[in-house]
């Protein structure tokens, strides 16, 4: 391939040389990528960019700070924000971030916009809840900022008396239908011990 043919592909899909030179995207997976646009009703370019920041980050368990902040310049030099935004939402997800990499991503993805905020929130809850036991003061913390997602979380890390409190505070019937049944399952283990 001639480097205009491999420039015209490149730009068909929306890619820089970048793409390339950072490993984000390889020379076989573009080449897929154009076949299947030129046969296809999927005319969005942005889909296809999307499936290869997610393709890049499904062969990896975590980036070094180059990679990382490769990625993070692709993402910023994107011209479409929405899919730019969940390719970095993805970065939260997909791979373990150093402290270092969660705190600038934390940081960046501010960027795009107010529902960040929330994203950021889950996040960090979820990174405390993960590294740290279930205290008092963190259950109160997710109690207080976490979204659904964070109250299911907890239900497998909270003692007795946080479930009690999950079942009347959990962000929805599930979690709360769940803390009242592992709070009568621990009620059964307690009695037939006493017995």
């Amino acid at each position: 391939m001639t480097d205009k043919e491999l420039i015209d592909r490149l730009s068909k899909i929306g890619y820089t040389k970048s793409w390339l030179d950072y490993d984000v995207l390889t020379i076989e997976y573009l080449n897929e990528q154009v076949k299947t646009f030129d046969n296809s009703n999927d005319q969005n370019k942005e889909h296809y960019r999307m499936n290869a920041f997610r393709h890049y980050l499904s062969l990896k368990n975590n980036l070094s700070d180059i990679e990382f902040d490769n990625y993070l310049e692709l993402i910023f030099k994107d011209n479409d924000a929405l899919m730019a935004g969940t390719a970095m939402a993805d970065l939260f997800n997909k791979v373990n971030l150093t402290d270092f990499q969660f705190e600038k991503l934390s940081k960046s993805i501010r960027h795009f916009g107010h529902w960040t905020e929330k994203v950021i929130t889950r996040q960090t809850l979820l990174r405390k809840l993960k590294t740290n036991n279930l205290t008092d003061e963190l259950f109160k913390e997710c109690i207080k900022n976490g979204d659904s997602v964070i109250h299911e979380y907890m239900l497998d890390l909270a003692d007795f008396n946080q479930l009690q409190e999950l079942v009347i505070f959990g962000k929805n019937k599930k979690i709360r239908n769940i803390a009242t049944e592992k709070l009568n399952k621990l009620t059964k283990q307690q009695n037939s011990r006493l017995h």
